[in-house]
């Protein structure tokens, strides 16, 4: 009987712990399209894919329309599911802090960045805020400022980990905030991700989704906060099977 216990309760251990690794395909919720007038679509070839393609589209009498597409590279260890806007019931790896890999999900699209003081980026129509050289972003699971781009030297410093803003490369030189795990911030769930410039097209990222820097300023030329836009993150294969339910272009 205490053999029967022991193994029966090792087996629902197992069962949970899969659970929190790996998403679970149920009934799905009605969808509702997305909505705004910009869309990022970005799709790689695989959960495990770290190359992928960005598309532009503007909303145009109902319609999308491409306006750009350009190479990209996500997490070292490609993409998992991220909170997003939509709870998307569908299998696949789950994001957490330090895992390499960039969020799947339906995201808006925050601040903006960049080394740029801010009258030098005028331009950007999101809000803009200069990476200086205390700007922070904290990705301690355990700290109040968890997710949260803050300035080292005035905000309560109860974190241990956390990556500068204003960096010796060109990474961050030009950027935007992907609000990805944001308003009810869960712990633990993954902080700090970005679209930025990137190594080059074969170095993956922490989680952020990176490009050339003539790319991802052509991205920050286009992107206008007054059009709601939105990013779309996903292996092709489950983008090919969700666009109708969410009324997302073709690729």
């Amino acid at each position: 009987m205490k053999k029967c216990f022991i193994v029966c309760f090792a087996f629902v251990f197992v069962i949970a712990l899969l659970w929190r690794v790996y998403a679970h395909p149920g009934t799905p919720p009605k969808a509702k399209h997305v909505t705004g007038k910009q869309l990022l679509v970005v799709v790689n070839n695989g959960w495990d894919s770290l190359r992928g393609t960005l598309y532009a589209f503007n909303k145009v009498r109902g319609k999308w329309r491409l306006q750009f597409s350009n190479a990209i590279v996500l997490g070292d260890k490609g993409l998992a599911l991220g909170d997003g806007l939509v709870n998307l019931t569908i299998a696949g790896p789950v994001k957490h802090e330090g895992d390499k890999r960039s969020p799947a999900g339906i995201f808006s699209i925050g601040t903006a960045f960049g080394y740029a003081e801010k009258k030098d980026a005028a331009w950007i129509k999101n809000r803009y805020v200069q990476a200086f050289d205390t700007l922070i972003c904290v990705d301690d699971a355990n700290s109040s400022n968890y997710n949260t781009l803050v300035d080292k030297d005035t905000a309560r410093q109860d974190y241990n980990s956390f990556e500068y803003m204003h960096l010796k490369k060109d990474y961050y030189k030009w950027g935007l905030f992907i609000n990805h795990n944001s308003g009810k911030v869960v712990p633990g769930d993954g902080s700090c991700i970005f679209m930025h410039i990137w190594e080059n097209d074969h170095t993956g990222t922490e989680g952020c989704t990176a490009m050339t820097e003539s790319n991802m300023l052509r991205v920050l030329r286009w992107i206008n906060a007054k059009d709601r836009p939105l990013l779309v993150q996903l292996p092709r294969s489950l983008y090919i099977e969700l666009r109708r339910r969410y009324g997302l272009p073709v690729i």
